[in-house]
């Protein structure tokens, strides 16, 4: 879409603000479940802010490579709802409904599939096609909006906005000569990302990244960049950065001759994150990730550390530097210090975790925080209170190569005052203080 931008056409973004409330049952044998409002007024509110910042950032992006903003160029971000919530079902029916065939609609893949082998096909999303034609009529009839970019499980659904478009254009008094190519509507579809193992990216794959912080800091966007693989890192930097092809060869020049330093991955991070959180946030994020290479008490903390006018609590803190209550932390079995330290999602993972001997913890000197940290394994019958005391009062615990989680105690009624949380508090706090109600109900 920034690339046709660029060139001289207007782009419009689209956020389904009207669609989210119907759900698009494309590939999904189960029904969506029914959003709370707050939930999807806040999703909104996010998409929105997310959408404008990217626009923001791709611009400033752009003319670092030199794409200088012209005065031609032109963009909006709208939110189907407008137009969807003032829709007419007269008027929708008149010209949407009266040029969509049953045998066509039945045929679909999607309602096939989820009539004999899902849990049925509900009237709302049997119209989802026609609702999303409708938005596509709607800006090719008002903003002459020709082409619209989807990803390739959208086929089916801008088939279906074609097809309506050239109905309802024909139905409509202001008829359309589709005869002229300036008139005619076309879609887009591009691949759904994957590895090149054929893995899909996506929420069900365990392996989604977020635009949103909350959902995935800077650092573990960065972190999950430069996880990609060498197979995979060139198509990434074509796909998702404005580097010109001779700087991508370059760059892949240099990784092949050392393909330990990651030079193309780091390249990639970087990259994607001026893009998606803007240029200062990902010098800031590279130099964190080159703090954890050869990591000191001193470096990684400072690394981590919020801004001195950041007002703590459990959304702004840093994901790298985790605080547990002392309550979850003394007389704990490992697993469960790994689970409450974010490094593990489970007591069970982090069992695995230490057994395959991808749970490290770090130790360095106290008398020297600038001295580096060398990681060892964790065993069952480690003490990671020894190395807490040993730390300065602060734990590093590592998963894999890059996950790092700079570990603080904080007496229970300090973390509470700070507005924190970590994974199992709650449950704790509720069964400890439930068992303490019933100790006083009993007596």
């Amino acid at each position: 879409m920034y690339w046709l931008y660029v060139h001289g056409h207007r782009a419009i973004s689209v956020i389904g603000g009207g669609t989210a409330k119907v759900g698009d049952p494309t590939g999904r044998l189960t029904s969506r479940e029914t959003m709370q409002t707050s939930t999807y007024e806040r999703n909104l509110t996010s998409m929105q802010a997310q959408m404008k910042r990217l626009w923001q950032n791709a611009e400033k992006y752009g003319e670092k490579h030199g794409y200088v903003k012209a005065a031609s160029w032109k963009r909006d971000l709208w939110n189907n709802s407008i137009w969807l919530e003032k829709l007419n079902i007269i008027e929708f029916l008149t010209y949407m409904g009266t040029g969509a065939r049953m045998g066509t609609m039945l045929g679909r893949d999607t309602v096939k599939n989820k009539m004999t082998k899902g849990d049925g096909m509900s009237f709302a999303e049997f119209t989802y096609p026609l609702i999303q034609a409708w938005d596509w009529w709607h800006m090719y009839s008002t903003s002459g909006v020709q082409l619209q970019v989807g990803g390739s499980d959208q086929y089916g659904n801008i088939i279906a906005g074609i097809d309506a478009i050239k109905h309802a254009a024909q139905s409509s008094p202001d008829r359309f000569d589709f005869d002229k190519l300036e008139c005619q509507p076309f879609g887009l579809t591009v691949p759904l990302l994957t590895t090149s193992s054929g893995a899909k990216f996506g929420k069900s794959a365990g392996n989604a990244v977020w635009l949103e912080k909350s959902m995935t800091s800077c650092f573990d966007l960065y972190g999950f960049l430069i996880r990609s693989s060498d197979a995979d890192v060139e198509r990434y930097l074509k796909l998702f950065t404005f580097l010109p092809l001779s700087e991508i060869s370059r760059l892949m020049k240099l990784h092949s001759a050392d393909p330990g330093k990651r030079v193309a991955q780091h390249a990639l991070a970087f990259e994607v994150l001026c893009l998606v959180h803007g240029e200062e946030e990902a010098k800031a994020t590279a130099a964190q990730h080159k703090s954890m290479r050869k990591p000191t008490l001193s470096s990684i903390a400072s690394a981590a550390a919020p801004a001195k006018t950041e007002q703590l609590n459990s959304t702004s803190a840093p994901s790298t530097r985790v605080y547990i209550p002392r309550s979850l932390f003394q007389n704990t079995p490992i697993s469960k210090v790994l689970y409450h330290a974010g490094i593990a999602p489970s007591r069970s993972e982090a069992n695995k975790l230490i057994n395959k001997g991808g749970a490290y913890v770090g130790s360095t000197s106290a008398d020297n925080l600038g001295d580096e940290i060398s990681f060892v394994p964790i065993k069952s019958s480690s003490s990671l209170a020894d190395e807490y005391e040993k730390g300065s009062n602060v734990l590093v615990l590592r998963s894999g190569k890059w996950k790092v989680k700079i570990v603080e105690v904080l007496d229970d009624v300090d973390f509470d005052k700070r507005g924190l949380d970590c994974p199992g508090w709650n449950e704790w706090k509720a069964k400890a203080y439930g068992e303490q109600e019933e100790k006083v109900s009993t007596a």
